[in-house]
């Protein structure tokens, strides 16, 4: 099934004027489980869905695959499978939702997302100005979302199907649809199923210790699970179902550090301090950091939904406060950038004090033969990260 066919049947599943039978309820949970933007019935309501909506930049018609408007935003969506990127494709789509939001004054900035077998971002000629230039190879998440068929889609394609009576007339083109994806992650992308299994098991053990209790007496608050906010951006939830492919995917928890009072640090503009233990697929290794699991804390960049790295903010943002221990700075400034953003980190082991190391597929299959086996690590890992929360609630 080529690109324009998979497109035309989303299109013609998540439309509630083309399927009234299940349209509304398939654009709700494509909110749920692809945009991530919690919508309100309201907005739900008030949405019209477009298979090929046109653009005229650069003197001639282009399509956006499919585009979602509704009464607060313009969601441009580009669908790729093996095709290469146009050049200015992506920021021309994301231009021509601003303009639509600026004539009707829609309260809600647009992203574009960007949808893949891996969750691929784009290239640098398509994404033009909201790629970065410097130490990585990155595109700015404020403006282009990549989310990828292996986690996002098949999430939303199954969510359907259990809410699809077998009498339901859309029902054979959701399951062309689902058919047609899963054939398409088999033959395009990596997976070790024995492997992302796990490791969904491993963090879902060690999320559960992070009680309310837990977090009041280390002064740390859950996320919003909003796209683009913490609680979205670090989460193993998306990205297990990745980590095996070859763009960047972490498994991880993300925490927002609070005061003493619980109000949320802040310690600039958009910028929040977190409690962060994780670890990610080494693929677009720039800066040499280890993929171990472990636990550290960072500065996460709400405005751009990325992780402050470079040792000069650090500094500014950091240095010579009572917020974390100095050393930890002094570390950070001393060993560079290689550290990727994370401050006072450390390694984190098992009940036998062998590090964790998802990427190494035989090893951990080993290390984690049974539930008592991850159990027991996560008791380990427990011990370990207060020791380091001590340090940031203490001095």
């Amino acid at each position: 099934m080529i690109e324009r066919e998979l497109t035309s049947l989303m299109y013609e599943l998540l439309s509630p004027r083309e399927n009234p039978e299940r349209g509304r309820l398939y654009l709700e949970l494509f909110d749920k489980h692809v945009l991530r933007l919690e919508m309100s019935a309201a907005e739900l309501d008030s949405a019209k869905v477009y298979g090929e909506y046109p653009t005229q930049f650069i003197g001639r018609t282009r399509y956006i695959d499919l585009a979602i408007i509704t009464s607060r935003r313009f969601i441009p969506i580009e669908v790729k499978i093996e095709a290469d990127d146009q050049p200015s494709q992506c920021y021309d789509y994301w231009r021509e939702a601003k303009l639509y939001t600026d004539k009707y004054f829609l309260s809600e900035p647009p992203v574009l997302y960007y949808l893949t077998p891996e969750g691929y971002s784009p290239s640098m000629e398509s994404a033009k100005d909201f790629s970065y230039v410097g130490d990585l190879n990155l595109i700015r998440l404020d403006k282009i979302d990549n989310v990828a068929f292996r986690s996002e889609l098949i999430h939303w394609l199954d969510a359907c199907l259990k809410q699809t009576p077998e009498n339901f007339s859309c029902r054979r083109k959701l399951t062309l649809l689902h058919d047609e994806i899963i054939e398409i992650v088999n033959r395009l992308c990596r997976t070790e199923p024995q492997l992302e299994s796990l490791m969904f098991k491993f963090f879902s053990t060690l999320d559960a210790r992070f009680t309310e209790n837990f977090c009041k007496e280390y002064h740390l608050k859950r996320g919003s699970t909003l796209r683009g906010e913490v609680g979205d951006y670090h989460t193993y939830r998306r990205y297990v179902d990745r980590f095996f492919g070859k763009e960047f995917a972490e498994a991880a928890i993300a925490l927002l550090c609070t005061n003493s009072n619980g109000n949320i640090m802040k310690l600039a503009k958009d910028k929040y301090l977190c409690f962060y233990l994780g670890g990610y697929n080494g693929v677009a290794n720039d800066l040499g950091c280890s993929t171990a699991l472990s636990a550290s804390f960072l500065i996460f960049d709400r405005d751009e939904n990325e992780c402050v790295y470079r040792t000069a903010d650090i500094k500014r943002l950091l240095g010579g406060k009572n917020i974390l221990p100095q050393e930890f700075i002094k570390e950070y400034l001393q060993k560079g950038q290689k550290l990727a953003g994370m401050i006072g980190r450390i390694d984190l082991h098992d009940a036998h004090g062998n590090t964790i190391d998802f990427k190494n597929v035989d090893k951990t299959l080993r290390q984690f033969r049974t539930q008592e086996d991850i159990s027991r690590a996560v008791d380990n890992i427990m011990t370990e990260i207060e020791k380091l929360l001590r340090r940031f609630v203490y001095g």
